[in-house]
């Protein structure tokens, strides 16, 4: 869900006009085209984290702006005690939402799902049937796994999904004014070595090649503004406002710059990368593997990063791309947020696709290459691993019939915490911590009252020193010169520092108009007349949103035996990477799909990989 930042152009005020009129891009053979300014792809993109407490959010009103002031200090963005009242806010916003504000929960079907808890299904099967292939899973990971498998030209296969629609967390909801994501919203400039992205990108138009020179369309890349920060009271360009901090915050931040850059180029004994992406091309030499092994916290520490702005970004760095936090994230996943990205020969390391309805634009190509079976609606239920296949019993819920299938291999891509529901004696997994997120789309008639002036938005806002991540912005990407057209707004909110399970529980007890009030409190202090633009305001909860990084995971000897095969049952979820990401997620679903086809003795020639 997050973006990992680049660092040459992050920040305003430094090395040149942050907004030049116009910009050229290598096409294909090499021809420049120059597009106008406003449809410039962004420079230096972060989706916002935060420094969460789980308590403020329950609590706290938000002063709201007048509509004229320009100085917003950061002691007045939350106020309030920090207090959760039974299932409920212990404070309220500054103003009730307009009586015709609608809108609803969206939440994955948890209800279904939670019933593997306390089984209470048929104990044996109305109907067997036999199949070559069974996909457990239908996020990235599985799709684009059922992708290679029909690109070997296995098409003998059924994936079976829970949720009616495919996509996991790249899914998306569908307004008049188009659709908008839910959680997954945007797709890195792939490095060379993700050659199963570039391949994908290939295939939809998106990535050509022409005179042995590789190149983007500049269309999908994310026009300019790509992100701004409200900072002391003022929206900044960029996620580093230098301007506004002091010549020691500058010098620290311009050491931390040139250390990541540093990273980004080392190479170890082998000429491999120290962090590549996906992070199977990595270095595996002790040295750094160690790094996995300190908190992020305690290596800032180490290099004398003390700047309290610094500090904030790095922290920002953590909940933005895993849900968590400096303190219980490591010092290898936290490099890796910064030094892994080199644009892949593309563009600048941190050039961004951007699409209105998110990665499901993505998840959209994939689900129609499928030349194999699509079933939603499905329960697994129970999973059968042996040396001649696998058993797999599941119940459709339309009819409250469990089908049993018999397949000659299966790749189980759902995320590894359900092994224990569906699997017998499998290893401990707890090492393995997901964290929850909730998203909120905000349907609006026309964007609202903004400090900068209307429609002056950029494609990501963040706000400084908030609990949530801000927002981004479905239509950025629309060429129309009118900006007082409708719109939606996806905004964004982890919980980095308490327990998961207590943060769950509590999401799934919270009613929608809490977190409705929440969301419209929040943003009227920057958006004064945000009540009144809002017509619609859906809230999605995602229990198990990311795998989080934690601390001696990515590199563990747990990690290692859970990406194991068991018989002819292979795991493909991009948790088994250790970070929730499109690349990993794919690099993890082919890997397992490939590894089925050489059992099958239909190996590829070539590897997607």
């Amino acid at each position: 869900m997050g973006i990992r930042p680049g660092l040459q152009n992050r920040a305003s005020g430094a090395g040149g006009d942050s907004h030049p009129h116009t910009f050229s891009r290598s096409i294909g053979g090499g021809t420049a085209e120059s597009v106008p300014g406003r449809y410039e792809p962004g420079r230096g993109r972060s989706e916002s984290p935060f420094r969460s407490d789980f308590g403020a959010i329950f609590s706290g009103r938000l002063v709201a702006v007048s509509r004229t002031r320009r100085q917003l200090k950061r002691r007045t963005f939350l106020t309030g005690s920090l207090v959760l009242a039974g299932l409920g806010f212990a404070g309220c916003p500054s103003s009730k939402p307009s009586g015709r504000l609608r809108g609803q929960r969206k939440d994955p079907d948890y209800p279904q799902g939670h019933r593997l808890r306390e089984p209470d299904f048929p104990s044996a099967p109305t109907r067997q049937e036999r199949l070559a292939g069974v996909i457990l899973g239908g996020g990235v990971a599985g799709l684009s796994a059922g992708w290679r498998w029909t690109r070997a030209g296995l098409t003998d296969y059924r994936l079976l999904e829970l949720e009616s629609q495919v996509g996991g967390n790249s899914r998306a909801l569908t307004y008049p004014s188009g659709s908008a994501p839910i959680g997954a919203h945007y797709l890195p400039v792939p490095n060379t070595e993700a050659r199963a992205v570039r391949r994908l990108l290939t295939e939809m138009g998106l990535l050509t090649t022409e005179k042995d020179r590789p190149g983007l369309d500049p269309r999908h890349l994310c026009h300019s503004r790509q992100e701004r920060l409200f900072y002391e009271g003022e929206w900044r360009d960029g996620l580093i406002p230098h301007q506004a901090l002091s010549e020691v915050s500058q010098e620290q931040i311009a050491r931390f710059q040139e250390h990541i850059s540093q990273w980004s180029r080392r190479r170890d004994s082998k000429g491999r990368k120290v962090f590549a992406l996906p992070l199977h091309f990595s270095s595996t030499e002790e040295q750094y593997l160690a790094l996995d092994r300190i908190s992020f916290a305690q290596y800032a520490k180490r290099m004398g990063w003390d700047d309290p702005f610094l500090l904030w970004y790095l922290n920002y760095a953590c909940r933005d791309d895993f849900g968590g936090s400096l303190e219980n994230c490591s010092a290898w996943a936290g490099l890796h947020y910064f030094a892994s990205r080199d644009g892949g020969g593309l563009g600048d390391a941190d050039d961004i696709l951007v699409w209105p309805e998110g990665n499901n634009r993505l998840v959209k190509f994939l689900q129609g290459e499928q030349k194999g079976q699509i079933h939603p609606g499905s329960l697994v239920l129970e999973v059968v691993p042996s040396e001649n296949g696998v058993t797999i019993d599941y119940l459709e819920l339309a009819t409250g019939e469990r089908v049993r299938l018999q397949a000659e291999v299966c790749l189980f891509c759902l995320p590894s915490f359900l092994r224990p529901y569906l699997l017998k004696d499998q290893p401990t997994l707890d090492r393995f911590l997901y964290a929850p997120w909730l998203t909120a789309n905000l349907e609006l008639t026309s964007p609202p009252e903004d400090l900068e002036g209307p429609g002056f938005t950029a494609w990501d806002n963040v706000l400084y020193d908030s609990t949530s991540l801000g927002y981004v912005v479905s239509t950025h990407q629309h060429l129309t010169t009118a900006p007082n057209q409708p719109t939606v707004w996806t905004w964004y909110h982890p919980f980095p520092d308490e327990a998961p399970e207590v943060v769950r529980k509590t999401l799934l007890e919270t009613q929608w108009e809490d977190w409705s009030q929440r969301v419209l409190g929040e943003l009227e202090v920057v958006h004064a007349d945000i009540r009144e633009r809002c017509r619609r305001l859906d809230i999605t909860v995602l229990g198990h949103g990311m795998i989080r990084p934690s601390v001696d995971f990515i590199w563990s000897g747990q990690m290692a035996r859970a990406r194991r095969p068991q018989g002819r049952l292979f795991f493909g979820h991009g948790d088994l990477s250790g970070m929730s990401l499109f690349e990993e997620s794919q690099f993890r679903g082919v890997l397992a799909a490939e590894q089925a086809l050489a059992v099958l003795g239909m190996e590829p020639d070539e590897s997607f990989l």
